[in-house]
């Protein structure tokens, strides 16, 4: 965290030792093990939320690129089954007008016209 290496630690432990003594130097070292315990403690817990929350954000992104993509799909299947149904329409009335054509020599009848509007 700060970069210290071992002998940089043992020279502030001797100059601790030798300002505070040994039995207050005792008691400081267990507040600063403290302190330092609380703060790696406060850290993690905040790398861990802050970890949550990111794929909370990706499954979130996931879930709307998924509904984008089924409404797209919807569409293309409603477009489609409007262009099927159009067609079939478009296939029963030449088939009435043809049935109709063969069976009075050539003039459909008026049920058929009202069929097709």
């Amino acid at each position: 965290m700060f970069d210290l290496g071992f002998w940089e630690v043992l020279i502030i432990c001797l100059i601790g030792l030798l300002v505070l003594g040994p039995e207050r130097m005792a008691r400081t070292v267990r507040v600063l093990g403290r302190w330092a315990g609380k703060a790696r403690s406060s850290f993690n817990a905040t790398r861990r939320e802050v970890e949550r929350e990111l794929r909370i954000e990706e499954i979130r992104k996931a879930g709307e690129s998924v509904r984008r993509d089924v409404e797209e799909t919807r569409q293309a299947f409603k477009g489609a089954g409007d262009e099927v149904e159009r067609e079939t329409r478009e296939a029963r009335r030449a088939a009435r007008l043809r049935k109709a054509e063969e069976s009075e020599g050539g003039k459909p009848r008026a049920a058929d016209k009202e069929q097709d509007q």
